[in-house]
């Protein structure tokens, strides 16, 4: 496992599992948020030019170990991946990790945007199970069939820590 993509709705622990893995694999760690957004929150994304580039350099890197609910992002990078990670947790347990992360305002350099941003977000994370988009569960199911390599969905949070223990 050296370029790892790791998929699934907002919520699901993407970000928790791409941190574990990168610490005991010792590989770096990408959020597509961080290539998506310009830097002090999540109201202006980048010109997708600079996106397609960053997503271009980062598949000729050796390993990495890279999440997000960006499936067209992902589809990038998924012919240069090794391993697909798809998180299918249901919406009860994403919308709970959601709530109990918050809108991390405190980080973000406009706080009342970042309380409007956090509640669109809880509303267009609900309709990851309904919508047809690229960032959709139905989406994501798609590239998971499709990927020749090797390939784990993980359904409850026992699976994905059977997953990490696993690793050590």
């Amino acid at each position: 496992m050296n370029k790892i993509l790791i998929i699934g709705n907002s919520g699901s622990g993407k970000s928790w599992l791409a941190a574990n893995l990168s610490k005991q694999l010792q590989i770096h760690e990408i959020n597509l948020d961080s290539v998506v957004w310009q830097p002090g929150g999540f109201n202006q994304k980048r010109p997708q030019q600079e996106i397609d580039k960053q997503l271009s350099q980062l598949g000729l890197q050796p390993s990495w170990v890279v999440e997000g609910v960006f499936g067209a992002l992902a589809e990038k990078l998924i012919d240069t991946a090794d391993t697909l990670l798809f998180l299918d947790m249901d919406w009860p347990l994403c919308e709970r990790s959601l709530l109990l992360r918050g809108s991390q305002s405190a980080k973000q350099l406009d706080k009342a945007m970042a309380e409007i941003k956090f509640q669109e977000l809880l509303h267009w994370a609900s309709d990851y199970y309904q919508r047809e988009s690229k960032s959709s569960r139905y989406y994501h199911s798609l590239l998971f069939d499709g990927f020749k390599g090797n390939k784990t969905r993980l359904t409850s949070r026992e699976q994905v820590n059977l997953f990490v223990n696993a690793m050590l």
